[in-house]
Parts: structure tokens; sequence; C-alpha cells
């Protein structure tokens, strides 16, 4: 059996072999090379693999040390008689050992009985050995064919289609508009993910819908907050962007930055419920909306994993980033106070969670400077003294515990103080929520999720304001798992603001 290496120079004792490119290994040299260990010391041979030492019985390969000693005598020990299996294996090693084994199976073989039975097994199994080999042909076709028609070889595209049924009641029944209480449309998203070096990624989320908005389904005047789903709106299904944001890791850090649709999320700064992201409705779906549901047009931030259990995130967000050559505008610019070209959040959070990833909380701060308090809320909570620019220092603590497999608890709290800008007017906005989530629920991959709370309300304020008495709302939902691809569920939204009910049933279908 002849060795081939590229170039090279292997060390036998005080010699070097100089070695040719393309050319093989003489008997004389390989077995030069088999009688050298990395210490330039001649090993000795063994002939039972109890004379090593430092193999035990219990050790996992010690069964095919002993084969390989004893019944195929390939394998030498150190003179010192250890085999030192936990260390690094040089080449000339490996071809020593691989040289010697080789030999013996040649020596096994050699016989005219052992080449007939062979001779006899290759054309037993041709019939299969053939059918094999016309499959690996297939699959390298099938292989080539993908190379070269393949979408990109950075960027993959995913996708998810929403169908939605949603129908809206309440207590007086004449506060529908013409527009009907019943309404079924869809939310497409297309998301092209492009990395460069397998660990950054640059997000381009389009999406297109024509679910129309609770608003315009509601007589005049009429508000119910509590009730708009998370992944509603209308576009009349035209396309536009949605998000686009580029994530990339440096050590243990892992730094955003985005020009559309980048919310706090986007930079790794999440609630540490169990239950948010299962929900439907806008109320419960991120956290307290005094931080998590903050969105901005564009955003700079980043997560840091500060060991196993603890990280940290901080980032800006601007709302009026696309209104370059509008006002100040830009990535940090502001543009007019108290319109929709203003205002900017900094948001940070300490994360904790458990190795086994049954527990975990988040204490969030956030300091907004914008003509709304809170993107959700009731309509003293968003703007409790009017048309203003407002300060707020808001603060949250979630937590979540996972009692099983099949049960977890959360919870959240947060609250808000607010101020005018350039006055003396202050007001308080809390929300807090409690949520039980039920993995696999009736069967594999389904999952149902009860969360009742509060949205932001006022409970006190200065001068031209007044409290809220708050929106208590509640939601249940079940989600049933179809097939891997397809999911469907039925879910009811009640808000005791005026008495709304909504209820609303997903299809989801990612492409």
């Amino acid at each position: 059996m002849n060795f081939f290496v590229k170039a090279g120079l292997v060390v036998t004792g005080a010699n070097l072999l100089a070695i040719a490119p393309g050319q093989a290994l003489s008997l004389d040299q390989l077995q030069k090379i088999d009688a050298v260990t990395p210490d330039g010391i001649t090993s000795g041979q063994i002939t039972s693999v109890n004379e090593l030492s430092d193999v035990k019985p219990t050790d996992w390969a010690y069964q095919a040390l002993q084969s390989l000693v004893e019944r195929y005598g390939c394998i030498v020990g150190y003179p010192d008689r250890t085999f030192r299996g936990a260390r690094p294996l040089s080449r000339y090693e490996f071809a020593a050992g691989l040289n010697a084994c080789l030999d013996k199976v040649i020596e096994f073989a050699a016989s005219k009985e052992d080449l007939d039975t062979l001779k006899r097994l290759t054309e037993e199994f041709q019939a299969e050995l053939a059918t094999l080999r016309g499959r690996v042909d297939a699959l390298e076709a099938r292989t080539k064919e993908l190379e070269a028609t393949r979408f990109s070889s950075t960027t993959k595209l995913r996708g998810e289609v929403i169908f939605g049924l949603d129908a809206l009641a309440n207590s007086n029944g004449n506060e529908v508009n013409s527009n009907g209480a019943v309404s079924f449309g869809n939310k497409v998203d297309l998301d092209l993910d492009t990395s460069f070096t397998g660990k950054d990624l640059l997000k381009t989320r389009l999406r297109a819908r024509n679910i129309e908005p609770i608003t315009n389904r509601l007589a005049p005047g009429f508000r119910a907050p509590g009730s708009v789903l998370d992944y509603g709106g209308n576009s009349n299904n035209t396309f536009f962007i949605d998000k686009l944001y580029y994530t990339f890791p440096a050590g243990s850090v892992r730094f955003t930055v985005g020009t559309v649709g980048v919310g706090v999320q986007e930079y790794g700064m999440r609630d540490a419920t169990f239950s948010s992201g299962a929900n439907e409705g806008k109320t419960f779906r991120k956290g307290p909306a005094n931080i998590y549901e903050s969105n901005g047009k564009a955003g700079v931030g980043f997560d840091w994993r500060i060991n196993p259990n603890f990280s940290f995130q901080l980032g800006y967000l601007n709302r009026g980033a696309d209104q370059v050559g509008v006002d100040q505008g830009g990535f940090f610019g502001q543009g007019t106070v108290g319109t929709a070209k203003s205002g900017w959040d900094v948001a940070t959070q300490l994360r904790f969670e458990t190795d086994n990833r049954k527990f975990r909380a988040a204490l969030a701060y956030s300091l907004r400077n914008d003509r709304y308090v809170t993107d959700l809320g009731t309509t003293r909570a968003e703007r409790p003294f009017g048309a203003a620019n407002y300060n707020t220092n808001n603060l949250a603590l979630t937590m979540g515990w996972a009692v099983s497999d099949n049960f977890t608890i959360s919870g959240a709290y947060g609250i808000g103080f607010a101020n005018v800008a350039g006055g003396s007017d202050s007001a308080t906005i809390q929300t807090w929520n409690v949520g039980l989530t039920f993995p696999d629920l009736f069967a594999k991959g389904n999952s149902g999720v009860i969360t009742v709370g509060q949205m932001p309300y006022v409970t006190s304020a200065s001068q031209q304001s007044a409290e809220d008495t708050g929106s208590l709302g509640l939601e249940v939902n079940y989600k049933f798992q179809v097939t891997d691809n397809i999911s469907t569920g039925l879910g009811f939204i009640c808000s005791t603001i005026r008495t709304v009910l909504r209820t609303a049933e997903p299809a989801t279908f990612p492409i």
C-alpha cells in the first residue's frame, strides 16, 4: 500500500526524508516512520491492551483498542507503556499506524479462500451496488442542478401568509359602520435573509396586506385599541418595505443598524415572558407597550451577552429618519416638534435567564421624546395633555417561569412618567398583564394561551388631564398545527372599553 503526499518532510530520529510532490513512500521509509514517536524515541511493541497503563476497561474506546492490539497487532505503545489517547495525533504517527493496520488486513485477506469469498460477495450484491451507484449519480446531478439554479449563494427567501377572519361585537349594536363587523383579509411577508459571513444578517422584509383596521369598521369617535390585531393593517395588497436592517457579531456583542421598521426587538431587546409572543392581539403581543411597542423608522443598538445567564441591550430609535431633506430629518435628525416627523427613544434592558431556561426576568428602561407618551393605550394615556410634545421616562419588569414542559406562568408591569416639554403638566401611566401558556396542548405542536391585563392607562395626572379607569383586557387563543408549514387557530380578544369583543381566526402558511 503506497502513500502519496503533495510535498513535505518526514522526521525520523536524526534523519530527514524529503518527499517530492506525487512521490510514493517506500516500504523502507514507512518502516522508519513506524519506528519513531514524536519524541524521537523508539516505541515499544505491546501484545495486550492491559499493558497500556493509561487505558482502562471503562474507557469508551477500550474494546476497539483491544481488537487492534490483540487481534491485529497494529497498535504500538510508547516505551513507558502508555497510549496517550488524549493528545492530538501527528500526521506521521497516523501514517505509521494506518500502514501497520493495512499490512495486517492484506495479510489476513491474502488467502485464496478469502479472495474467493470477496469475489462471490461482490457478484452477489452486484445489483444492489449498481442501484446505489445510480442513486449517488442522481444525487450528484441534482446537487449540481440546485447549485446552478439556486436563488442566491448568500440570500435565503422565506415567506409567511396569514388569512384572518375576524368579527366585532359590542353592547349597543349600532356602532359598526357600513363597512361591516366581519372582515376577511390577508397579510403576506417575504423575507430576504442575506448573510455574507455566516454569522451576520441583512434582513429585508416586503409586506402586503388588506386587513381592514378596526377603526375603519366602527362608528366615528368609537375607539377600541385593546382589540387591535398585531398583524392588522391595509396596503391594498401593495408590497412595501416593512423592515430593513443589518446585524453582525463582534465577540460577545451583536450590533444592529437599520433604516426601516426598526424596533427594540431588532437589536435583541425582548421581554422575559413566555406569553407575549403567543398572543395575536396588539395589547399583549410584545410586552408592556410603553417600552416594547416602540417602533422607529431607523435605529441602532447592540445586544451584549455578558455570560450564559445575563445579557444587556441598549439602542436608539428615530421616527423621523425617513424625512431626509424635509425639516432636519436624517438618521439622527429631529423633524418638526409635535408632528409625525419628530420623536426618538433610547431604550435599555438587563435580562437574566437560568441555565435550564425555565426562569427568566428582565428590567427595562426607556427615555422617549415624542408627541405620544405610548404607542398603544387609552386616549388619555397616548396623549394625556393633547397636542404637545412629551418627555417620558418608562420602566418595565417582566418575568416568566416554565413550571413544566406543558405549562408556563408570566407577568409584566410597566410604568411611565410623562411631562409636557417646556411645561409643568405631568402624568403617570401604568400597564400590567398576567399570562398562562400551554405548549403542546392536546397534541404536539399545538398551543394555548390565556392573558389578562390592562393596556397603558393614566393613573394620576395634573391640571388639564384626568385619571383613566383603564381597559381590562382578556385574550384567549388556541393554535392548531395542521402540518409543519400550516397552522390555524381561534382567538377571543375582549376589551372593557365600551365592551368590544373581537374574534380572530388566522391561518398561517410559511413559504
